[in-house]
């Protein structure tokens, strides 16, 4: 993946939205404010029954940058995504989620990172999170810095340690999006479906952490993952589309297995959890 360009890179902002009324608008604002110069922004609209659509449209009618796809019946979080990243066409992208503020430098600093080692797919910064009841988390992942090993970067996001979903929301090359080929539904359904897409990511290049806070995240009573049911059952599910992208990246059978057996590992306490409960029901 080569960074030599004779202009500068383009950067598009994807911005999955539904019934993102109360909060979208500081967001596609942040969007507005950023420095980058050669940047755009691709937001879809997932048949909303509030003003989102509205609200999004606003802001194409007032900077050419923005763009509103209108799908005409709901999708959900994985399709609406996907239908983004397939009408995208830039070097490098980004999920920009409507309950996320990015600061105006983010864009700016994250290619000038991707640029600098081409080895890279992946570059994000620390994220302060600000819930509707509790104090705000500073969310520093640092387990990939400076990690060459594509099987040691899979290990770790695989394992998921604390804040470990912190890149998706890093910008990424358009060329690693089109290799894992979107996400994907599974027998959870679209429960922590980030899970697989970031363990392909740390298998196809490195990933940079900008150690500063430069995204704000406004966690709100809709948000995506507070509507996730966190079962076993659900986890086993996202853990099986794990195992389906590793196969999928084609890796050495030795590369495989170990990264087989960590999974393996990650899911004993689900297992466990679910042997549990059925001997309860049977009991």
């Amino acid at each position: 993946m080569s960074s030599k360009r004779s202009q500068p890179a383009t950067v598009m902002a994807l911005v999955p939205a539904w019934d993102a009324e109360p909060f979208i608008e500081r967001t596609l604002e942040s969007l507005v404010q950023q420095t980058y110069p050669n940047f755009r922004v691709l937001i879809s609209d997932d048949a909303s029954t509030d003003a989102t659509a509205e609200i999004c449209q606003s802001f194409v009618d007032r900077d050419d940058r923005f763009s509103l796809l209108r799908q005409p019946r709901n999708l959900g979080w994985i399709d609406n995504t996907n239908a983004l990243l397939a009408t995208s066409h830039a070097d490098f992208l980004l999920f920009a989620f409507h309950d996320d503020v990015l600061l105006p430098e983010y864009v700016s600093r994250c290619v000038a990172a991707l640029d600098a080692n081409p080895r890279a797919v992946v570059a994000h910064s620390d994220v302060i999170t600000y819930y509707q009841d509790g104090d705000p988390e500073v969310r520093e992942y640092t387990r990939l810095e400076g990690i060459t090993s594509r099987v040691e970067r899979a290990k770790w996001v695989l394992w998921q340690p604390d804040h470990w979903s912190t890149p998706n929301r890093g910008v990424f090359r358009a060329e690693a999006a089109g290799r894992i080929g979107g996400l994907k539904r599974h027998l959870g359904g679209e429960f922590s479906a980030d899970w697989p897409w970031l363990v392909h990511m740390a298998l196809l290049g490195e990933s940079i952490r900008i150690r500063e806070i430069l995204v704000e995240k406004h966690y709100q009573k809709n948000s995506l993952s507070r509507g996730w049911n966190y079962s076993p059952r659900h986890s086993l599910g996202a853990a099986l589309s794990c195992a389906r992208e590793i196969y999928q990246a084609r890796l050495s059978p030795g590369e495989s297995l170990r990264l087989y057996a960590t999974l393996a590992r990650r899911c004993l306490p689900w297992i466990k959890r679910l042997a549990i409960r059925e001997v309860r029901v049977r009991g």
